[in-house]
Formats: C-alpha cells, sequence, structure tokens
C-alpha cells in the first residue's frame, strides 16, 4: 500500500512538470513571436509566465530574463529594465552577453544614474572595445556629471490639464491666435479601442484644448469629430501650415506582425472640421512620419526607417510642385544630421532651422533636442539644446508660437502625470545691440563710409557702413540669440582687423561698444617689437615668439596679403658672413609663421646684413639707455657712443627683423 501511494504521488509530479513544462516552453515561444513583431507589452505578459514557476537550465531562464529587460527598455519602463539587467549582471550572464552592459548603462542614465552608468559602458568597453553607441553612452555620462543646468532665463511648466496618465505628446498650437492646442494621445476615449501591444495605451489620435478666459486650457476632445482624421489606426505628429488651414500628420496602421503601415496624410480645413485626407508620402519598404513643412508647403522633412539611411531612423527631405501634388522622391539628410542611432521629430523654426530629437549622439539620457542652421551655405554644426529643455529621461518633439522662443515639447521625465507629457517653454530673450566707431590709427582721424561686417557662428552675416563720424550700429532685430559674432573691419590699404562679440550666453540687456583702430599699411617696413638676436646667432630666442603672434594675427585676420620679412645685422664681422646670418635670421622667422598656419607662399625672406642700419621713428630705451628719435644707427655713431654697454645696446638694436607689405594678393 505504501509503494502504491509513493508511485502515485511520483507519477503525479511527473505529470505536473510535464504540464509545467509544457507550459512554460508555449509561452517562450509565444513571447519570442510577440518580440519579434514588435508587440511588447504581450511579450512580457508571456514572458513573465514562463518565468513564475520557471524549471529548466538556467542559462534559459537567463535568457528569458535579457529578452524581458529588452523588452521593458524599449518600451521606456526603465526601472523594470534596470531590475531584470541587475538579476543577468548577479548571475554572470553579462559576462557572457557583454550587450547586457552597454543596455544596463542606458536604461540607467534616462534615470540620471550616470556615475552608475559610467561604471557599466567602461565594463562593456573592456570586452567590446570601440563600440561607437557605448562611447556616446560613457561621454553622455560624463556630460550629465559635469553639466549645471542655466535656469535664468528659462520658464518650463507642465500642462497638467491636458496631460493624462498616458502618452501626450507632439503638441502644436491649433489657431492663429495661439488660444487652442493640437497633440498626440493614446488616453482612454481614443478612436481606436483596441491597446496597443508596443505602448500598452489605446491606439493615438490627435486631441484638441482650448484655453479659457485664463491661460489654462480645457479638458481635450477628439480633434476630429467626423471619424475622417482620428480613425481606429493611430493618429499623431500633426503639424499645420502657417494659415492654420491644413493639417499634415502620420497614420499607423494596426500591426499585426510588425509589417510597416506608417505613412503622411494632409488634410485641409472644413468649417469646424477636416475634409477627407490623403496621402501625400509613403514608402512601402519602411515607416515615414513625424513631417516638418517648409512655410510654402512644397518641402517636407520627415523621420524614416527606410532603406538607405544611416542608422536606425532617419531624416529624410522631399519636394513637391504644388500643394495638391504627393512629395517626390526623398533624400536622406547625411550623417552630418543622422547617426547610428534614431533621429525623430523634426520642426522648422522660421524655416531656418531645424530641431529634431536624436539618441545617437552625445546628450542627457535618452531622445534629446537638438538643433541646427539650415543656412544658404549648408548646414550649421548641430547643437545640444541645454538644461532644462533636455533632462535624462526622452525630450522630444519642440514646437513654437510662431517665430517667438516659446511653444511646447514633451517629455518623459520623472515630474510628468505618467508616460509621456507636454510642457510648455519660454526662454527670456534679452535685447542686444553692438555700436561703435572706426578710426585711424595714426590720424585719429574718422573712417567714414565704411563697410563693417558680423559673421555668427551660425554663418549668417550683418552688414553695415559707418556714417559721416566713423560710427556703426548693430540692432536687436539684427542680431540672433544664443550666437557669438565676430566683426570684421576691412578698407582698402589698412590692415583688416577683427573682434570676437560674444553674446551666446548673456543674462541682461547689453549694449556692446566696440571702438576700432585701423593701421594704414605703411610704404615703409615695420620693425617687429623685442625680435632681437645674440651675437652671432640665428635662432629665435623663447622669449621672443609672443612677438611674432602680433604678426601671425595680422596675417590671419589679412589672408591675401604677401609679406616680406628682413633681417639684419650689426656692423661687425665681413659683409658676406652679415648677408648668410641676416638671411637665416629671416627663415627663422618664416618657419615659425608657417608653423602657425601660415602659407609659406606668402612670406618672403631676405637677409640685408648691415647694410641698411635703423632709423629710429620714436624715442627708445634698450637696457636702460635711451636712444632718441631720429637717430640713424650708423657704424660711425655707434663706434662714437663712449659707453661700452650702451654701444652694444645699439648694436642689439640693428639686429632685428621688419617686414613690408609687397602685394595685396598671394594669387
Amino acid at each position: 500500500m505504501h509503494n502504491i501511494f509513493v508511485k502515485t504521488i511520483f507519477f503525479l509530479a511527473i505529470v505536473s512538470f510535464s504540464f509545467n513544462a509544457l507550459g512554460q516552453r508555449k509561452n517562450v515561444i509565444m513571447g519570442d513571436q510577440y518580440l519579434e513583431n514588435k508587440q511588447y507589452t504581450s511579450a512580457i505578459t508571456c514572458y513573465t509566465k514562463a518565468l513564475s514557476n520557471f524549471e529548466g537550465e538556467m542559462t534559459e531562464r537567463n535568457e528569458i530574463i535579457f529578452h524581458l529587460a529588452e523588452c521593458f527598455r524599449i518600451i521606456n519602463n526603465s526601472k523594470k529594465a534596470e531590475y531584470n539587467y541587475q538579476l543577468l549582471i548577479r548571475n554572470k550572464y553579462a559576462d557572457k552577453k557583454p550587450l547586457i552592459y552597454r543596455n544596463y548603462g542606458s536604461v540607467l542614465i534616462t534615470q540620471g544614474k550616470y556615475s552608475d552608468a559610467l561604471i557599466s559602458f567602461n565594463q562593456y568597453l573592456a570586452k567590446v572595445p570601440g563600440d561607437p553607441l557605448a562611447l556616446i553612452g560613457k561621454a553622455s555620462c560624463e556630460l550629465g556629471l559635469h553639466d549645471t543646468p542655466d535656469l535664468s532665463n528659462w520658464t518650463i511648466k507642465n500642462v497638467r490639464e491636458i496631460n493624462s496618465s498616458y502618452d501626450d505628446f507632439s503638441a502644436v498650437f491649433g489657431d492663429d491666435k495661439f488660444k487652442t492646442v493640437i497633440f498626440s494621445s493614446n488616453r482612454k476615449g481614443a478612436t481606436g479601442k483596441d491597446l496597443d501591444n508596443w505602448t500598452n495605451g489605446y491606439f493615438s489620435d490627435l486631441f484638441i484644448a482650448s484655453k479659457s478666459k485664463g491661460e489654462s486650457f480645457n479638458v481635450p476632445v477628439l480633434a476630429d469629430q467626423s471619424g475622417l482624421v482620428d480613425t481606429k489606426a493611430n493618429e499623431g505628429t500633426a503639424i499645420l501650415d502657417n494659415g492654420f488651414t491644413k493639417i499634415y500628420f502620420t497614420r499607423c496602421e494596426k500591426m499585426n506582425k510588425g509589417t510597416e503601415y506608417c505613412q503622411i496624410l494632409q488634410a485641409d480645413k472644413k468649417g469646424n472640421g477636416w475634409a477627407e485626407p490623403i496621402v501625400i508620402f509613403k514608402d512601402t519598404l519602411g515607416n515615414v512620419g513625424h513631417p516638418a513643412i517648409t512655410t510654402d508647403g512644397l518641402t517636407m522633412i520627415f523621420s524614416s526607417n527606410r532603406p538607405g539611411g544611416v542608422g536606425g531612423k532617419d531624416l529624410w527631405k522631399t519636394t513637391r510642385l504644388s500643394l495638391k501634388k504627393s512629395f517626390g522622391p526623398a533624400v536622406n539628410l547625411g550623417n552630418l544630421i543622422n547617426t547610428i542611432g534614431d533621429e525623430l521629430f523634426p520642426s522648422l523654426f522660421a524655416d531656418s532651422v531645424l530641431y529634431f530629437a536624436s539618441n545617437g549622439r552625445i546628450g542627457l539620457g535618452g531622445l534629446d533636442i537638438y538643433h541646427m542652421t539650415l543656412g544658404k551655405n549648408g548646414l550649421s554644426e548641430v547643437e545640444h539644446l541645454p538644461q532644462p529643455i533636455n533632462s535624462s529621461a526622452d525630450d522630444f518633439a519642440i514646437s513654437f508660437e510662431g517665430n517667438k522662443l516659446r511653444g511646447f515639447f514633451s517629455s518623459r521625465r520623472s515630474e510628468g502625470k505618467g508616460g509621456d507629457d507636454i510642457y510648455y517653454f519660454e526662454k527670456t530673450e534679452y535685447k542686444v545691440s553692438i555700436i561703435g566707431s572706426v578710426r585711424d590709427e595714426v590720424t585719429k582721424q574718422p573712417i567714414t563710409q565704411m563697410p563693417v561686417s558680423a559673421t555668427s557662428s551660425k554663418g549668417d552675416t550683418i552688414h553695415v557702413i559707418t556714417d559721416n563720424s566713423g560710427s556703426f550700429g548693430m540692432a536687436n532685430e539684427q542680431l540672433k540669440a544664443e550666437t557669438n559674432y565676430k566683426l570684421i573691419f576691412t578698407k582698402e590699404n589698412y590692415f583688416t582687423k577683427k573682434k570676437d562679440v560674444a553674446i551666446a550666453k548673456i543674462k541682461r540687456d547689453t549694449v556692446y561698444q566696440v571702438n576700432v583702430d585701423l593701421q594704414p599699411i605703411p610704404d615703409k617696413p615695420i620693425v617687429l617689437p623685442d625680435i632681437y638676436y645674440e651675437l652671432n646667432k640665428w635662432d629665435l630666442q623663447p622669449q621672443y615668439q609672443d612677438s611674432l603672434m602680433l604678426l601671425v594675427n595680422i596675417l590671419r585676420d589679412n589672408p591675401t596679403i604677401v609679406i616680406e620679412l628682413a633681417s639684419h645685422t650689426d656692423s661687425r664681422a665681413s659683409t658676406d658672413y652679415n648677408d648668410t646670418l641676416s638671411l637665416k635670421r629671416a627663415e627663422t622667422v618664416v618657419t615659425f609663421l608657417t608653423e602657425k598656419g601660415v602659407n609659406l607662399e606668402r612670406l618672403i625672406a631676405k637677409g640685408y646684413g648691415e647694410r641698411i642700419p635703423r632709423v629710429l621713428n620714436t624715442m627708445i630705451i634698450r637696457d636702460g639707455f635711451r636712444f632718441e628719435s631720429g637717430t640713424i644707427l650708423t657704424e660711425a655713431f655707434i663706434l662714437s657712443i663712449p659707453d661700452t654697454k650702451k654701444r652694444e645696446a645699439a648694436y642689439q638694436l640693428n639686429r632685428r627683423t621688419e617686414f613690408s607689405v609687397i602685394r595685396k594678393s598671394h594669387k
């Protein structure tokens, strides 16, 4: 009887184990399928069930935990992703799969845990040296640890009355009075009733909210009640034209097997609603979305994972001939903008500045917002927006109230209501102007009707002309915010002069005074100050090298002139010896200048030996001895000096190097 009982228990245990193992295997297989099809929330459910009473090899268990961590990371649940990566590191599974260290670092960054993330990236790089994403992650940690937010002229506010516990993002103004806002949300009340297996929210729609009598917004409602714009599909990331009569937006159909279904549509205003939308851009080979449209409506920048890009999702540009046409073939914006990561949510400010979000650049964590100028001469360098716009969490989808530095952006930062939230921002613009005058350095007379230009660090140039008093001015309306300028003063027969004006980080209304004396290009040679040589030597002594930087700056500011560098000796030694010695001295100066980047074609070295005694144009004191203006340092004069030390000082004044402008162009 006892044996029968034991055998029964053993049999039931075997059956239970078999059923548990079968269920576990089924959940893993289903989870893998959901993961492949980007249905991450369903994959999480299956993997969690598989791990609840796991029976099997530790390696298999760790692989399930890894997939679970990856799902949480992709849907931006950083805390749960962190927990699961920690399990894998404690289980030493990260030593077998180093990618865990890199991805663990990325979720730590999004929580602002820069020190811990830095350790994790270093652990990964020790196993996979040179990985570009890890190097970017490491540099981002350094930025996060040392970046100090400047809040003095920023206002940031969570627009709590329109946000929900779901994802609310991509807000834009909906009318020319800037009293309504249109945004995307996957909250309850969306037209699509199904839950999105990626976000665990409902299929997103466009919502609209209007301001009440105060500054607060009323409760949001669907932006379209007709079902033409807001449908059972995902609608989002809208933008309106300048007249607020056309809306451009992204629509993504329901994904059953990970197939790409996103395209860009356009709809015209019709009464209080919208007309039937038309597709203006789609691609059968990839998703397209996040439109940014120029004011004429003929050029569009968008994000896509279509083939031919640099990384995951890239920014592309396409054009069309009229507002009634579809857009033509797209061109990738290239690796100056696009990275091995994702570039998303482009927007345009005054058609001249492109804003976008990226996770493939050095930033504070997750998606950060960047901008660059779209000038006539091409694209400027990409710049990272400072805190408090960017944070350790995802920050993206910035938009503006017309041409003012205020508007909305989206962020997943921890102080929000849940998921992605919409934030209002405003930057205080300080008034800046530049005034100044230009004079002749010798006569001190004003230089009138002279062009003065100011080139910004973003590539734009302002041109003004001095008036009859030699004065000039550049008003606040001409100068761009967050930009430094280089003033350039150029006039025929004068050395060009440049002045830097740093206005990028001003904290108050400021008037910059820039007064300049321009040096006429003389007919006679100019003695380089404090360039002297020891007796019978031609090497440039270290204490005199700084004096040559004056000439380096003149040559940099005047990139076309050709100069002669003439060196001289005193009258001791033979004429042939002094000719050779002086030439070597001139060549030494030429070598120094070329090492500083001056083109050799602009420099002519000459040695004049003892032939040309120095004529003093001003009184000079050398080694404590006074030499009057007008003195000619001939051999006879020097020998007439009774004091041997003063005589030696006079000889040294003759051992000099001078420069003369011999041509205004080396071409």
